[in-house]
């Protein structure tokens, strides 16, 4: 069987590196470890390196285990009638609006306890099947007494020509998966307006995870109201960089190391008061 070097690198650096707990080694040398790894043509992680999307690097939990975050998105075009309109505006609108997902899909890996596998993360759905957008992540607050950290998306799809939904998402890695908790959706339209050159969203309606309807203003306040009471708070940034730059970068000496590096170095919890 045909086998390339995980990422495309050989880093004899990492030979040796991790013991019994992948805990004592760094994120550097997790990283080591990465490009180091085995990875057979065809198999999961080499599909999501030469399929389209972005990835990051993140430790969601906090157990000292980096993960490899790859987010991919799907598109679709307008409609027939909108691209044959001469009206400049509308087009341009109808351009922003096929640029918004019909689909999106996570995929997750964590180093395991010994540093020899890139584990794949299950991805849990406990309320609504929709995959989070980890891209627009800016919240996240802690339960102490569980010690598990939730993290706040923001979550936009294309729904038919015209329609949208934001989902408002917590996600949290709990052993070895993520659990994704839809806790609240806006649906409505985007509505064309040829004097402005811009779609405009038309709120329709909103509901809870129960399917409650909700007004628009209690939408906009589910997420603060669901982490009312936390313990901590934290403002979050995760640094995301598009996969294609991550293959480009095996052109130059350590670069993929130095990607993957910045886009660790990239992710932050800065405390925040509650």
């Amino acid at each position: 069987m045909n086998r390339i070097k995980g990422l495309g690198l050989a880093l004899a650096t990492a030979v040796g590196l991790f013991g019994a707990a992948a805990e004592a080694a760094t994120p550097e040398e997790q990283i080591d470890a990465i490009l180091n790894l085995p990875v057979t043509q065809g198999d999961d992680l080499e599909m999501r390196l030469r399929e389209p999307g972005d990835f990051a690097v993140t430790d969601l939990d906090g157990n000292g285990r980096i993960e490899l975050l790859f987010l991919q998105e799907t598109q679709r075009g307008v409609p027939e009638e909108a691209e044959q309109t001469e009206i400049e505006n509308v087009r341009s609108a109808w351009k922003h609006i096929a640029s918004v997902p019909v689909s999106r899909k996570l995929y997750a890996y964590e180093i395991s306890v010994n540093g020899k596998r890139l584990d794949p993360v299950s991805i849990v759905f406990t309320d609504n099947e929709i995959d989070p957008n980890l891209r627009h992540v800016k919240d996240a607050y802690r339960d102490a007494r569980r010690n598990i950290t939730y993290y706040g998306a923001s979550t936009l799809l294309r729904i038919g020509d015209a329609g949208y939904r934001v989902a408002c998402q917590y996600v949290s890695l709990q052993n070895g998966a993520l659990q994704i908790q839809t806790i609240a959706s806006e649906f409505g339209n985007y509505g064309i307006y040829s004097e402005q050159g811009a779609p405009e969203a038309v709120f329709d309606h909103a509901e809870d995870r129960y399917g409650n309807n909700l007004s628009q203003a209690a939408f906009g306040s589910a997420a603060s109201d669901y982490a009312a009471g936390c313990e901590e708070r934290f403002r979050v940034h995760m640094q995301w960089y598009p996969v294609q730059e991550l293959r480009e970068s095996k052109l130059q000496e350590n670069g993929m190391r130095t990607l993957l590096l910045d886009s660790w170095q990239g992710f932050s919890l800065t405390p925040q008061t509650p």
